[in-house]
């Protein structure tokens, strides 16, 4: 072979090289840039279809519990106390007669654990099957709730009945259900008790209405 025959094979064959490594290098890049691009995309796409459903399924537990709370919250059987609240299991309660004022009862509320608690607020009655409590005399409330060492005891006072008629006929009432209230929220706390009416039976009208805890029962047949 002559030599320009010779130089012009190896000008085409370099020429060639020349055009396969610009192939190569383009169809990299073309790889590489569509991985990247697939791979943001992934990336992005990924956390947001997987967290969707999670927090769909945290906000349906969220709304059960708070339904559940609602739930408990209105029940006989009320929150569990905190420490420190006198609620059922750690005090006694006992419903007494009084002589004077006329159409009262003293409802009196034992601290029997070993430590002090504190009765917030004032208690829910409610007499027989009645569906709400019995409205309470807010004039009757005391500049701090009454905190009960053991053995001491809380009183609060229960207006059966107008002593002017004006509360209607009224009825006879054979059963008195208790419960206490957590501090602050005005929630019952603990289970609800039973507490024997004196005689069995009192008769009660539309006027009945009980006063907040006291820590004397002079304070508690005030009003």
């Amino acid at each position: 072979m002559s030599a320009r025959a010779t130089a012009r094979r190896s000008r085409t064959l370099r020429l060639a090289a020349a055009a396969l490594s610009a192939t190569a290098a383009l169809t990299l890049t073309a790889c590489g840039g569509g991985g990247d691009d697939a791979g943001s995309t992934s990336d992005k796409a990924g956390p947001a279809d997987t967290a969707s459903p999670a927090k769909d399924e945290e906000a349906a537990a969220e709304a059960t519990d708070g339904q559940s709370g609602s739930a408990a919250g209105s029940s006989d059987k009320g929150k569990s106390a905190a420490p420190g609240v006198c609620a059922s299991g750690t005090v006694k309660v006992e419903v007494k007669t009084v002589s004077s004022p006329v159409n009262h009862l003293l409802l009196v509320a034992t601290n029997t654990s070993k430590s002090a608690c504190t009765a917030h607020g004032y208690p829910f009655l409610r007499f027989d099957q009645d569906q709400a409590t019995t409205p309470v005399i807010d004039k009757s409330r005391p500049q701090a709730p009454v905190t009960l060492a053991p053995g001491e005891s809380a009183y609060a006072g229960i207006v059966t009945s107008a002593a002017d008629g004006s509360g209607g006929t009224g009825r006879k009432a054979k059963k008195l259900a208790v419960s206490f209230q957590g501090p602050g929220d005005g929630s019952s706390v603990g289970d609800k008790v039973e507490a024997p009416l004196p005689g069995g039976s009192v008769h009660v009208d539309d006027q009945a209405q009980g006063t907040y805890w006291q820590s004397s029962q002079a304070a508690a047949l005030k009003w």
